[in-house]
């Protein structure tokens, strides 16, 4: 206590000052217009600067629940697109398609490995399957490998087993889209008949063939074409239309083939 006594006594007079140019200023500012005019700007212009920083901040926080928003709005225009679509082949007895597509997250993935897998955190409990469709704004993802409760893995084109029906858009000749490994941004449109006018910067997308994919779905540009070593046909080097080392959200086609169609292949293949 005696301590505490001896430094206010010392430094009185720093304290005196202090108390005198508070007073100054209640005084200069409480019964001066346009002193209170000029001292309240400049306060704002400082609580302008705070607040806007706070909200760069909160801004920051909220782009994950705002991304995630735009994605389910982009589902639910998805599936109104879908349902257009299907309109237009609609039979009067059954559908040929059940309507739907589902948004997951990546919650884990993989690009260097000779086969990757995707994992998002959507599974049965949402409607999810093997041998559905994986796609994003950009183009082809890959297909439905397994699915669990909760969550599902993706074989995704980086995978040496994926193997895609694609064309060049606008033509009929179709290939087949396999990743042979090394790059993570090239893959292997194998099988094109050899009379097909593939030219580089074409654009490739889905036959539509199966119901993993609606037809035109994006895969990529043509980076080269050369005669494959049997003579009959192309072998087209493809720049995948989706970085699949950036990839936070998914859609999944939920849609099915009519079950008389899957039986009638499955008699065939027997």
């Amino acid at each position: 206590m005696r301590s505490l006594l001896d430094f206010l006594v010392r430094h009185s007079y720093v304290f005196l000052f202090i108390l005198l140019e508070i007073l100054s200023l209640v005084l200069l500012f409480g019964f001066n217009d346009r002193q209170k005019e000029a001292f309240w700007t400049s306060a704002n212009s400082m609580s302008g600067t705070l607040f806007e920083w706070r909200s760069g901040v909160d801004g920051f926080f909220m782009l994950r629940k705002e991304n995630a928003q735009l994605v389910e709005e982009n589902t639910r225009l998805r599936n109104l697109l879908s349902a257009i679509a299907d309109s237009q082949y609609v039979d009067l007895e059954r559908s040929l398609s059940t309507e739907g597509v589902v948004a997951a997250r990546v919650i884990d993935n993989s690009v260097r490995k000779d086969d990757n897998y995707i994992t998002i955190n959507k599974g049965r409990r949402d409607g999810i399957e093997p041998g559905m469709g994986v796609y994003c704004a950009d183009g082809v993802v890959g297909v439905i490998m397994v699915s669990g409760r909760r969550y599902s893995v993706v074989m995704p084109i980086l995978n040496g087993n994926t193997s895609i029906s694609c064309k060049k858009k606008g033509s009929d000749s179709f290939g087949f889209l396999e990743w042979s490994g090394g790059d993570p941004y090239v893959a292997q449109l194998r099988d094109m008949p050899y009379h097909s006018a593939v030219e580089i910067g074409d654009t490739i997308v889905t036959t539509g063939f199966s119901s993993v994919f609606r037809e035109n779905v994006p895969v990529g540009t043509v980076a080269s074409v050369e005669r494959s070593k049997n003579g009959y046909t192309l072998k087209v080097q493809v720049n995948l239309a989706v970085d699949l080392s950036d990839l936070s959200w998914v859609y999944i086609n939920t849609q099915t083939a009519d079950d008389e169609i899957e039986e009638l292949y499955k008699e065939i293949l027997n």
